[in-house]
C-alpha cells in the first residue's frame, strides 16, 4: 500500500504537531526529523519564524 502525500502540504497541515515534538520530545532523533521536514519544506518566507522557533526551543532546554 502506497500514499502520495504532498510533503508541502504535510507540513502545512501538521506544523504544530511538528513543532510539538520539537518542543518537547525527549529523542534527539525525532527532533532532528521534525526539524528537517521543517527544513526541506518550509517556504523560503518562513525562515526567519523557523530561527526564531529554534531560538526558542534552545532557550527552553537550557532553562528546565
Amino acid at each position: 500500500m502506497t500514499y502520495d502525500v504532498d510533503p508541502t502540504e504535510y507540513i502545512e497541515e501538521n506544523r504544530t504537531k511538528i513543532l510539538a515534538v520539537i518542543r518537547g520530545s525527549y529523542d534527539p532523533f525525532a527532533r532532528a526529523c521534525a526539524w528537517a521536514l521543517l527544513d526541506r519544506y518550509t517556504p523560503d518566507n518562513d525562515f526567519e519564524t523557523l530561527s526564531e522557533e529554534l531560538e526558542l526551543v534552545a532557550k527552553w532546554r537550557a532553562d528546565p
